[in-house]
């Protein structure tokens, strides 16, 4: 079978292939052909004065004064340390509660500058915030003779 026609007077005929639902690329005007997508991770969420391993070590501390009323109330044989060593937990938990909530306040505004949900962030800083503030009241509570 030939593939020239008839007509055709060529002494080259072209080659006896026939290519049948080949691909040719298509370029769209303005297109770059050979064009790669790379996807970039947004980076991880790294504050300077990172307010969550602070809180953590003022709620370490608060820890260690409980502990250490409650051993002093032994070695007394009173109840005189016990007062205040519940109002500096209580406190130190306040305060660690704050810490945390000023700490989900710089990863919210982090997440709207990278166009991420800060949904989570600020329902976390709300319930910090409420936590602490009741932390405080009981603090003060304690002290003024409440409980």
């Amino acid at each position: 079978m030939q593939t020239q026609a008839p007509w055709n007077n060529d002494s080259n005929p072209p080659s006896g292939q026939v290519v049948i639902g080949g691909t040719q690329p298509q370029v769209l005007a303005g297109q770059p052909t050979n064009q790669q997508v790379i996807y970039v991770q947004a980076p991880a969420f790294k504050p300077s004065p990172n307010y969550r391993n602070i809180s953590y070590i003022v709620l370490s501390v608060g820890i260690l004064l409980y502990l250490s009323t409650i051993f002093l109330n032994v070695v007394a044989g009173g109840d005189e340390f016990y007062t205040l060593g519940n109002s500096m937990c209580c406190g130190s938990i306040g305060i660690a509660c704050m810490l945390d909530a000023m700490y989900y306040n710089d990863k919210s505004n982090w997440q709207r500058q990278t166009g991420a949900d800060s949904g989570g962030s600020t329902v976390g800083m709300i319930v910090d915030i409420l936590f602490g503030v009741l932390c405080f009241g009981m603090v003060v509570l304690m002290l003024i003779g409440g409980f």
